[in-house]
C-alpha cells in the first residue's frame, strides 16, 4: 500500500527527465513559459480571490486572518517570479523549483477550494452567486496558466473546481445542481484541453529539438568537413618528408605577398644542394632522406614556419626572407649556405653537402612570381658559377644575362627556330689508319641579334622549356639525309638530350626518323652522357635496347667526367666509350695526366670496349692515344668541324690526311 502511494505520489510529483536531450529541452521550455504565465496565474488568484472575500462580505485586512494570510503569501510568490523572469537554471533547479511550484499549487488550490466552501455556505443566495462565479473563473483560468506545466493544472482543477462542484451537487437548490454539473463538465473539458495542449507542447518541442539537433549535427558536419577540408588543404600544401611547405603552398604565398600594396621589401632565395645524388646512391635513400629533414630542419630555424620556407624539389629549397637591400640579403644567403655547409650526424656517419642560394630583393606590388623566380633561379647559377657553398643576388649585370637567356627562351618557343639551327658535322678517325669512322652531327646557332649561341647554352634552355625534343628530331632528320648520301661504311653519329633519352617511347620515333629519311639503324651511332641518364635510368635503359636491338651502336660519351661512370659500364653494355677531352688535354706534358689516361685507356681495354678521343688538339697527344692502344679520335688535330658539302666530299674521300683538312678553320668552331 505504501510502495503504491510512493508510485501514485511519483507520478503526479514527475516534472521531466532531465537525463535525455528531449528531456531538458522539455524542462527548458516548460519553465520558460512559466516564467511568462505564473506571474498571470497568481494575478488571476489573486483577484478572483479578493473578489471572492469582498463577495462574501467577509473580508478582513488584519494579517491574524487566514484569508488575508494567503493573500500575502500568493502576492510575495508572485514577487518571486517576476524578480526571476528570464533567470536562466540547470536542469536540476528547474526541477526543484517545479516541484516547489507543483506542491504551491495544490497549496492555494485547496485553500482557496476550502475557503470559497466555507464562504459559500455561510453567504446569502445573492453572495453565493458570486462565490460561485469568483471560484469557478480562478480555477478555469489558474488551470490554463499552467497548461505548459499539466501535472501543476491539473491542481486547480482536483482541489478547488470538482470539491466544490461537489459542493454545489449537494445543495438543495436546483440551479446549484445544474451549476455544480456544469462545472463538472468545465473541468473535465479543462482536463481535456490541457492534455491536448501538453501534447501539442511536447510535439512542438520534440520537433524543435529534432530540428534543432539536425542543426546541430549540420553544423557538426559542416565543422568536420572545414577541418578535414583544411587537414587535406595542409596536407596538400606540405611536403610530407620534411613538412615544410611544397612547392604550390610557396608559390601562392609569394604571389600573396607580391601582390600586396605596399609593405616592407624582402628577399626570396633558391637553394640547391651539391653532393647530396651521392648520398642517395651510396648510403640509400634512407641516408638521403634523414640528411633532408636536417636540412629542413636548419632552414627553418632561419627562415620561419609556414610557407615562408619550402622545399619545392628533390634537393631544392626556397625561402621568404626579410632582408630590405641587396648587401644584407647576400650576406643572409652566405649565412644559411654555411650553415647548410656544416656536418650532418646521420646513422652513426657524418656527411658534409654544400649548397648554393640565389637571392633576388623584391617589392611588394613591384612585379609577377614568375619574373620573381627567374631572377632567383638567374641568381642561383651565379652562386654556383662561383662555386661551392656560395651565394649571389640578382643585380643589373645577372639581369642582363637573365634577359638573354629569355631572348633564347622565347626565340627556341618559335617553331621556325629548327631552320636557324644549322648542322656541321666533325669526322670521327682510326688513328691508326687514317680511315674514316664517323661524323658527329653538332648544332650550330647564330642569332643576328644574340650572336653565337653555342649548344651548351642552348641545349639546356630547350630542355627545360620542353622544345628540345622537335628540335632535335629536326636536327636528326636532317643529319640523316645528309648521311644517307656518305659510303654505307661511315656511320652518322648523334647526341642525345637527357628528355630524349628518359622518354618513354622514343627509340621507335627515332628509328622511323632515320627510315624516312633512308638511313639504316646500323649507320647511327647515339651518344649519350653519364648525366643524361640520371632523370629515369630504366627508362634511358629501355630506350637503348631498342635501339641497339635495331642495330645502332650506343657509344658512352664524356667518360671520366663524372662520377658514376664505371657503374654505367656495370648496368649497360656500350658498343664504344668515348673519353671527355679533359683527359686529353692534361697529356703528354703532365705525367700524371699520362697515367690516368692511360689506367682508363686499360679500362677500356679489359672491358673490351673500344674508344674513342675527343678534343685532340696536337700531334703529341695523337701518338700517345696509339701507344696507349685508343683506336679512334677526333679534334683540330685532326679535322675541324665540316659543313654538309665538305662532309660529304671527305666521305666520299673515305681516307685522308689528318692535317689536311686543318686549313683554315677556327678552333672555337669545334664547341660540341
Amino acid at each position: 500500500m505504501v510502495a503504491r502511494v510512493r508510485h501514485l505520489f511519483g507520478r503526479l510529483t514527475d516534472v521531466g527527465e532531465a537525463r535525455s536531450a528531449l528531456g531538458r529541452a522539455l524542462l527548458y521550455e516548460r519553465f520558460r513559459a512559466l516564467q511568462r504565465q505564473i506571474p498571470l496565474l497568481y494575478t488571476v488568484a489573486l483577484v478572483n480571490f479578493l473578489g471572492l472575500a469582498f463577495a462574501s462580505g467577509l473580508a478582513n485586512f488584519t494579517l491574524l486572518h487566514p484569508a488575508n494570510l494567503l493573500v500575502l503569501f500568493v502576492v510575495v510568490r508572485m514577487g518571486h517570479w517576476l524578480r526571476n523572469r528570464g533567470r536562466q537554471l540547470a536542469p536540476e533547479e528547474i526541477q526543484s523549483e517545479l516541484r516547489r511550484t507543483l506542491f504551491l499549487a495544490a497549496l492555494i488550490s485547496f485553500g482557496f477550494g476550502f475557503y470559497a466552501i466555507t464562504q459559500f455556505n455561510l453567504s446569502s443566495a445573492y453572495q453565493q452567486g458570486l462565490v460561485i462565479l469568483f471560484a469557478s473563473l480562478a480555477s478555469v483560468g489558474c488551470a490554463y496558466a499552467l497548461a505548459s506545466f499539466p501535472v501543476g493544472a491539473r491542481m486547480p482543477v482536483w482541489l478547488l473546481a470538482i470539491p466544490f462542484a461537489g459542493r454545489l451537487l449537494l445543495s438543495p437548490n436546483s440551479g446549484h445542481i445544474a451549476v455544480g454539473i456544469s462545472l463538472v463538465l468545465t473541468a473535465l473539458l479543462v482536463l481535456r484541453l490541457v492534455k491536448i495542449h501538453d501534447e501539442g507542447f511536447v510535439e512542438l518541442v520534440r520537433s524543435r529539438s529534432a530540428v534543432e539537433s539536425e542543426r546541430e549535427r549540420a553544423q557538426h558536419a559542416e565543422q568536420a568537413a572545414l577541418t578535414e577540408k583544411a587537414r587535406v588543404r595542409e596536407v596538400a600544401d606540405t611536403d610530407p618528408l620534411t613538412g615544410l611547405a611544397n612547392r604550390r603552398a610557396f608559390i601562392a604565398e609569394l604571389e600573396e605577398r607580391l601582390g600586396r600594396n605596399g609593405g616592407r621589401p624582402f628577399a626570396l632565395a633558391l637553394l640547391d644542394l651539391d653532393d647530396f645524388k651521392p648520398i642517395n646512391d651510396i648510403f640509400g635513400h634512407a641516408a638521403g632522406d634523414a640528411v633532408l629533414i636536417e636540412v629542413a630542419a636548419r632552414l627553418r630555424r632561419q627562415g620561419g614556419a609556414g610557407p615562408l620556407t619550402a622545399r619545392i624539389g628533390g634537393d631544392e629549397f626556397a625561402l621568404i626572407l626579410p632582408c630590405g637591400d641587396e648587401s644584407a640579403a647576400e650576406r643572409t644567403g652566405m649565412r644559411i649556405c654555411e650553415m647548410l655547409g656544416r656536418p650532418y650526424h646521420v646513422e652513426g656517419r657524418d656527411f658534409r653537402i654544400s649548397s648554393c642560394a640565389g637571392l633576388v630583393v623584391l617589392t611588394p606590388g613591384g612585379g609577377d612570381v614568375r619574373t620573381a623566380l627567374s631572377r632567383a633561379d638567374a641568381a642561383l647559377y651565379t652562386g654556383k658559377e662561383k662555386g661551392r657553398g656560395s651565394a649571389a643576388v640578382f643585380t643589373a649585370e645577372i639581369e642582363q644575362a637573365n634577359g638573354r637567356r629569355i631572348e633564347i627562351e622565347r626565340r627556341l618557343s618559335d617553331p621556325s627556330i629548327r631552320e636557324a639551327i644549322s648542322l656541321s658535322y666533325q669526322p670521327i678517325f682510326d688513328l691508326s689508319t687514317g680511315a674514316l669512322r664517323s661524323f658527329e652531327a653538332l648544332a650550330r646557332w647564330t642569332d643576328p641579334d644574340l650572336g653565337l649561341i653555342s649548344p651548351v647554352e642552348f641545349i639546356p634552355i630547350a630542355e627545360q622549356i620542353n622544345v628540345i625534343e622537335g628540335i632535335s628530331d629536326g636536327l636528326l632528320a636532317r643529319s640523316a639525309r645528309e648521311a644517307a648520301r656518305w659510303p654505307d661504311a661511315v656511320r652518322l653519329s648523334f647526341n642525345l638530350s637527357a628528355v630524349q633519352l628518359c622518354t618513354a617511347g622514343s627509340a621507335p620515333r627515332l628509328l622511323a626518323i632515320i627510315a624516312a629519311e633512308g638511313l639504316a639503324p646500323e649507320r647511327l651511332q647515339i651518344e649519350v652522357t653519364e648525366t643524361s641518364m640520371l632523370a629515369d635510368f630504366a627508362t634511358a635503359r629501355v630506350n637503348l635496347e631498342a635501339l641497339r636491338v635495331a642495330g645502332a651502336r650506343i657509344l658512352l660519351d664524356d667518360f671520366g667526367a663524372g662520377f658514376a661512370s664505371i657503374s654505367y659500364l656495370r648496368e649497360m653494355i656500350f658498343d664504344a666509350i668515348k673519353i671527355d677531352g679533359s683527359l686529353i688535354a692534361g697529356v703528354p706534358q703532365s705525367p700524371i695526366g699520362v697515367r690516368l689516361l692511360k689506367g682508363v685507356l686499360d679500362l677500356c681495354a679489359s672491358l673490351r670496349v673500344p674508344c674513342v678521343a675527343e678534343h685532340i688538339e696536337t700531334q703529341e697527344q695523337i701518338d700517345m692515344l696509339r701507344q696507349f692502344g685508343c683506336r679512334d679520335g677526333q679534334g683540330f688535330a685532326l679535322s675541324a668541324p665540316l659543313d654538309a658539302e665538305e662532309a660529304g666530299a671527305l666521305g666520299a674521300a673515305k681516307v685522308v690526311p689528318f692535317a689536311a683538312r686543318n686549313r683554315g678553320r677556327r678552333k672555337h668552331d669545334s664547341a660540341a
